[in-house]
């Protein structure tokens, strides 16, 4: 029997219902791989923002230090930190030097904590600093993180010549307001400390005369219970006195 419904070429019932599971499955399997995709990019983005992040970067002490600081800027520890330099760095100083190789060209840093920091020296900002300093440094720093043994990346560009223009050396003038600045809070302070010692001396003045009053009003009571003991002690002997006298006068007029 024909289906009235049906139209010469169009797929029979079990085809459609072939096809209809088909696209089902087809929906299904491209769900499950934006799923897949979806959690991957989740992990990634997790773990990324986790990472341990290492840079190394110039430091600056007293306006003409500068110093090689190694930070680690991100969330985890750092476990393993090596590094790679285009060129290598050179220092002023041969103990510097010395530490800058052992540690930071050959044997790596065994552990940073997050926040923290290791400073090596570098050298003296100078005016010549472009015929007698190195003015560019490429540093990749290489690392593992606390909780597995991924390998994170990280680049850092030191470029001295940005930061020459913030070491420019004060004026003259500059230095002498500096200096009055200096003597009027080291004035000012000095008022100060004046009266608050002045203060301090006022309230031990006071503590020693309470002190003293306390001492006296003791000192009273002591005499005063001292006298009254000694008049006690008198009267207590003249009392027995008397009575020996009275026993005495009684026995002598008993014999006679």
């Amino acid at each position: 029997m024909n289906e009235w419904w049906r139209v010469d070429g169009w797929p029979t019932a079990d085809e459609w219902q072939a096809l209809w599971a088909l696209a089902t499955l087809i929906v299904a399997v491209v769900a499950a791989w934006l799923a897949l995709r979806q959690h991957r990019s989740s992990v990634g983005s997790q773990l990324e923002q986790a990472r341990p992040y290492v840079i190394v970067d110039f430091s600056f002490e007293g306006g003409a230090a500068i110093l090689l600081e190694v930070k680690n800027v991100g969330l985890t520890a750092a476990r393993n930190i090596r590094f790679e330099w285009s060129p290598l760095p050179v220092a002023d100083d041969e103990v510097a030097q010395a530490a800058i190789d052992r540690t930071l060209v050959r044997d790596g840093i065994p552990f940073l904590a997050p926040g923290r920091s290791m400073f090596f020296w570098f050298g003296i900002f100078r005016d010549d600093y472009e015929e007698t300093m190195q003015r560019r440094l490429m540093v990749t720093a290489i690392c593992e993180g606390s909780g597995d043994a991924r390998t994170w990346t990280s680049q850092s560009l030191l470029d001295l010549d940005q930061w020459a223009e913030t070491m420019v050396q004060e004026a003259p003038i500059e230095k002498v307001a500096a200096s009055l600045k200096k003597l009027a809070d080291a004035a000012s302070n000095q008022k100060s400390a004046d009266a608050e010692l002045a203060k301090a001396a006022n309230s031990l003045h006071e503590y020693l005369e309470a002190t003293e009053r306390v001492i006296d009003s003791r000192a009273r009571r002591r005499s005063d219970r001292q006298r009254r003991f000694v008049a006690q002690q008198e009267r207590e002997a003249r009392r027995q006195a008397e009575l020996v006298k009275l026993n005495t006068t009684a026995h002598d007029d008993g014999n006679s």
